[in-house]
């Protein structure tokens, strides 16, 4: 079954609201995980199984560095390719927006528009 990115956000929108505990209607594609959502590590730890679950993305025990290195691809001025840094991987967490969460998970499972 192929889905789209409204689907892809919708989805993870509810996912998003239910972990963080938050009104989904204030889950926007712009909101930022941390600055905007208040997300902390184990937010972000919590999403990517929920991700797994939800997507069917495979992310093993001990990925979450890979999975940061991989979401970074989808920032801007972001090195690509090569190991980040601690602190950089700290900047991928602070900097990651749902956008760029829909866009990941969207070449992962080979979405549509």
């Amino acid at each position: 079954m192929s889905v789209n990115r409204v689907e892809i956000f919708e989805r993870l929108r509810t996912q998003m609201a239910k972990h963080l505990e938050l009104d989904a209607d204030s889950i926007e594609l712009d909101s930022r995980l941390v600055d905007d959502l208040d997300a902390d590590s184990l937010d972000l730890l919590e999403l990517i199984l929920a991700l797994k679950g939800e997507f069917g993305i495979g992310v093993n025990d001990g990925e979450v560095k890979f999975l940061l290195t991989e979401l970074a691809r989808f920032l801007p001025d972001v090195g690509n390719g090569g190991q980040l840094s601690d602190q950089e991987l700290a900047e991928v967490s602070r900097r990651l927006s749902v956008a760029n969460i829909v866009e990941f998970i969207a070449d992962r499972v080979g979405a549509g528009v």
